[in-house]
């Protein structure tokens, strides 16, 4: 295992250090700080990485600071082994923009971006990820041109058997043997390539793609966060790195405008709410647990939403239980 912390160094050479070896090691990056007030030439980097190699593949656990790390042409220009980076986030945010798309990568998915072409991971908070350097000649050229700047999901299908390899690959790291790890290594780039044949297979390489990556990663966090953060169209750009308007442009093709999204998640989870309480709480405590202005206003969001009323759902689910006591 190679480690590198920037904590063993005094504040005024950890940046450097950072710059200068730690991103080094991996492929020519440029690192640079979100605010320009943040002068880590005084105050220090915090960041530390372990690295080991799996075969041809290298993987690595990395976490620092908010910043920006950029690839760009002159970076392109000093690469020598042409590779690809699959980074799996585990805290944090990420956008992340090659080949003139942008989607954010949070914790929960993961995401491609090829060393042979410009790219700029912008971390919008203090961060930490699992990342393997997958030589690009596992990957044919086309491949790679549709996979990279999207955000893939852990959760299922193949992304979850990645993500999977990915984590408990690293986990492991310090018990394998070489040749366990060089097996390790050979998986992760076959399953590289097919994500990528996957990507390009299903269409995913259009301008659009990263836009509706994009707008399914806000969806995502609408329906875990609905009750407790500001879902205004300020806040919500703000949260995920884009201006209001790019927002609303992202549900011009939507089925559903972006505050008709936020009202739909709304009334979903009221409604999930007011089935599990099945009447232990009333419909204005309902409401407004759940932002509606007023009673009306609940009504009117259900029946559009839903195609029912507060009062039809629970009375579903009374006959729903005689049904059952019946059958019993």
């Amino acid at each position: 295992m190679n480690r590198w912390d920037t904590r063993e160094r005094p504040p005024r050479e950890q940046f450097a250090y950072w710059r200068e070896v730690v991103c080094a090691a991996f492929t020519p990056l440029s690192p640079a700080a979100r605010d320009a007030r943040d002068d880590w030439s005084r105050v220090g980097l915090e960041g530390r990485v372990e690295s080991r190699p799996f075969g041809h593949t290298t993987g690595a656990e990395i976490a620092t600071c908010a910043q920006v790390i950029h690839h760009g042409p002159d970076e392109v220009r000093r690469v020598e082994d042409e590779v690809v980076f699959v980074n799996l986030m585990l805290d944090g945010r990420c956008v992340v923009s090659q080949d003139g798309r942008r989607s954010m990568s949070g914790p929960g998915t993961f995401s491609i971006v090829d060393a042979t072409r410009s790219f700029t991971l912008d971390y919008l908070d203090p961060w930490r990820t699992v990342s393997f350097r997958v030589p690009a000649h596992d990957i044919p050229d086309v491949l790679r041109a549709d996979a990279t700047a999207r955000t893939f999901s852990a959760a299922t299908g193949l992304g979850a058997v990645i993500a999977d390899t990915l984590r408990s690959s690293w986990e492991q790291a310090s018990r394998m043997t070489d040749s366990e790890a060089d097996a390790v290594g050979v998986a992760v780039a076959s399953l590289s390539r097919a994500l990528t044949h996957s990507a390009t297979t299903e269409s995913l390489g259009d301008e659009r793609g990263g836009d509706e990556a994009l707008r399914r990663s806000i969806e995502r966090h609408l329906e875990r966060h609905i009750r407790f953060v500001d879902t205004s169209p300020t806040a919500i750009a703000r949260h995920f790195a884009v201006s209001v308007r790019k927002l609303h442009q992202l549900y011009e093709d939507a089925p559903l405008t972006f505050g008709q999204t936020v009202m739909r998640v709304r009334v979903r989870e009221c409604a999930d709410d007011l089935r599990a309480e099945r009447g232990r709480m009333t419909m204005t405590q309902l409401a407004a647990k759940w932002g509606f202005s007023d009673l009306s206003h609940l009504h009117r969001a259900f029946r559009h939403h839903l195609g029912q009323t507060p009062r039809e759902i629970l009375e579903h689910l009374d006959d729903d239980s005689a049904l059952w006591e019946r059958a019993g």
